[in-house]
């Protein structure tokens, strides 16, 4: 009864064994690939690109594709809420060291915007958009 347990010598493994490798490998590259795009975006909108990193890393690891998946759907459901360069107008920088940012004419029609802290935005009143 011992020879139930063998693999019978007709059978050829190391073709399955390739493509898992494979599979494995291509898995592994493009964690690596979110992880990049994800730690840079991140950055580039001001939120914490460390955090998210982990996150797609561990839901990698512990959720294979479907966690990578899940976390990058997510992420970009969340980076929808913070604009590039922390939701400053074009040609404002951060302003390191003020409680509150300086007033800052609109780009469009050259009113005073209002800076909200709570969403780190400025706002035009008179266009009645946030910039």
């Amino acid at each position: 009864m011992h020879w139930a347990l063998q693999v019978p010598p007709s059978v050829d493994l190391t073709g399955f064994l390739g493509i898992l490798i494979a599979i494995c490998l291509i898995t592994l590259v493009l964690v690596i690939v979110v992880a990049i795009w994800m730690y840079r975006d991140a950055q580039s909108r001001g939120m914490d690109a460390a955090v998210w990193v982990v996150l797609v890393i561990l839901a990698s690891v512990f959720g294979g594709l479907l966690g990578l998946l899940i976390v990058t759907v997510i992420y970009l459901v969340v980076r929808g809420n913070h604009p590039v360069g922390g939701g400053y107008p074009v040609g404002y920088g951060p302003y390191p060291g003020a409680a509150y940012p300086p007033s800052a004419p609109c780009p469009v029609c050259g009113s005073a915007m209002v800076w909200y802290p709570q969403y780190s935005r400025w706002y035009c009143p008179q266009c009645a958009q946030y910039r």
